[in-house]
C-alpha cells in the first residue's frame, strides 16, 4: 500500500481544508473520499451516495487528466476531488 493511499486528511492553512490523496490503484477515489468525510465531518449515518454517485465520480476523475476536478456538497462541507489524486474538504 503507498503513502498517498493510506494517508490520513490533515488540514492545510493555505488551503482552509482537509486534504487527503488517493492513487486510484489499491483504493478508488469514492472510497477515499468517504474515508476522508469519516475523518474530517459530521456526515451521521447517511452513505456518500446521498450526495454523489460513487460509480460517476471513479469514473470522472479516476485516470482523468490532473487539471479535472468535480466539485460537490456534503451536509454543509464542499468537497473537491482533483484528477490528480487530491481531495479538498472545506467545513462550514
Amino acid at each position: 500500500m503507498s503513502e498517498a493511499d493510506s494517508a490520513a486528511a490533515r488540514w492545510d492553512e493555505d488551503r482552509d481544508a482537509y486534504v487527503a490523496r488517493f492513487d486510484g490503484t489499491n483504493r478508488s477515489p469514492s472510497v477515499a473520499v468517504a474515508e476522508t468525510l469519516t475523518e474530517t465531518v459530521e456526515v451521521g449515518d447517511r452513505p456518500l451516495f446521498d450526495y454523489v454517485d460513487p460509480d460517476a465520480l471513479d469514473a470522472l476523475v479516476a485516470g482523468s487528466s490532473p487539471s479535472t476536478t468535480v466539485t460537490f456538497d456534503v451536509e454543509d462541507a464542499a468537497v473537491t476531488v482533483h484528477g490528480d489524486g487530491r481531495i479538498l474538504v472545506r467545513p462550514p
